[in-house]
């Protein structure tokens, strides 16, 4: 009995979460291709009767035949009205048939991911958008996997961010929750640099701008992540099997 009460609440849990992702304010993003161009529009559309304030993130990630991973991103603050719907960004992207291009829009309220959205061209030598199989997950319909974004404010930030992104990446973890590297300020002129899933902190630290310590910091937050996604698949593995 105290098994299934425990199952229960955690699936109430995930749909308690999925309830704040693409409910009150849904990202979408609109393509039109071209020959080897890409039209991109970002919109978001505010389904409350309440004013919002609010900030996005649309990012193209390329990877290359050489599994070279470059990123773009395009970050700013909005509003929206109740019941509008906007125009975020607008932009064109050049297409080679051999590249992976993922489009991604984020959008936070107050630092929280409230709606997002995700196309990816060129996955499976197609060059269609295409919500492939996997992305598709139990809560909300979006499951984003192998995503990392950055909010770094100083120079140590972003480099512990290269060595992190660096690092997750040739480890292949390929996660299905974005990861976020944050920096904020602390005492001082000092900051503290954290590593996030969802709301989840897996690793903080203070920052300084010594190589080496930024390098260890990233092995360390790597090995925690690895961890957290390991064990969130145990836990929907047993849950599955129950």
């Amino acid at each position: 009995m105290k098994l299934k009460l425990v199952i229960l609440a955690t699936l109430f849990f995930q749909v308690s979460i999925a309830q704040f992702t693409n409910t009150d304010v849904v990202a979408k993003i609109k393509t039109v291709t071209i020959d080897d161009v890409i039209s991109v529009v970002a919109t978001a559309t505010n389904t409350t009767e309440v004013h919002k304030s609010l900030q996005y993130t649309i990012s193209v990630f390329r990877t290359d035949v050489d599994n070279n991973i470059s990123k773009t991103n395009q970050e700013g603050r909005f509003t929206l009205e109740a019941n509008e719907n906007k125009e975020l960004s607008r932009g064109s992207i050049s297409v080679d048939e051999s590249d992976k291009i993922v489009l991604l829009l984020l959008i936070y309220e107050e630092d929280k991911i409230i709606g997002k959205d995700r196309l990816a061209f060129n996955e499976k030598n197609n060059q269609e958008p295409k919500k492939a199989e996997e992305d598709i997950s139990s809560d909300d319909g979006i499951e984003l996997k192998g995503i990392v974004i950055e909010e770094t404010k100083t120079k140590p930030g972003r480099d512990f961010y290269e060595f992190f992104y660096a690092s997750y990446t040739l480890n292949q973890i390929n996660g299905n929750k974005v990861v976020g590297v944050y920096e904020k300020l602390s005492f001082g002129r000092s900051t503290i640099i954290q590593v996030k899933i969802e709301d989840n902190v897996i690793h903080e630290f203070i920052g300084k701008p010594d190589l080496e310590y930024l390098e260890q910091m990233s092995k360390i937050a790597i090995r925690k992540v690895y961890k957290y996604f390991k064990d969130l698949k145990k836990q929907k593995n047993d849950i599955f099997q129950y």
